[in-house]
């Protein structure tokens, strides 16, 4: 079998395969499905320093070439995700995750990047600076 290791900003992976901040949920939705300790490491959604509804409803069109999102950044908040979500993950996951950042002041960010690498669970802390649906982001 190939040996399929890499290392990502320091941390060792079994692989290179890391589902995309805002396509996975927080991962442990997908725990069910199928095993999710196959993947190399798990990008979280997006992560705000409170917490935000997103935008209004209809988010998604699809077109000719696939499909289109505005989501907004929707998330329970750095607190949620430390209290709610990462123990939900640690149950069924048994491997560093990335937890994806966003803000509107770098004093977000700072705050976000200090509680989440501050987590166990966390390895990586990635920075989304570019959210063009969001007027301020």
């Amino acid at each position: 079998m190939a040996n399929t290791k890499i290392e990502l900003s320091g941390l060792s992976l079994a692989n290179p395969v890391i589902p995309a901040s805002g396509t996975f949920g927080y991962g442990h939705e997908f725990a069910s499905i199928f095993d999710i300790n196959c993947l190399g490491s798990i990008a979280l959604k997006g992560t705000t320093r409170s917490a935000r509804y997103g935008n209004e409803l209809p988010r998604i069109a699809e077109c000719p070439a696939g499909m289109l999102n505005a989501i907004g950044l929707q998330n329970p908040g750095v607190s949620a995700v430390i209290d709610e979500e990462l123990p939900k993950l640690k149950a069924c996951y048994n491997k560093k995750v990335i937890a994806n950042i966003s803000g509107f002041s770098v004093s977000d960010y700072v705050y976000a990047a200090q509680r989440l690498s501050a987590q166990e669970q966390v390895g990586i802390v990635e920075v989304n600076i570019s959210c063009p649906n969001v007027h301020a982001g």
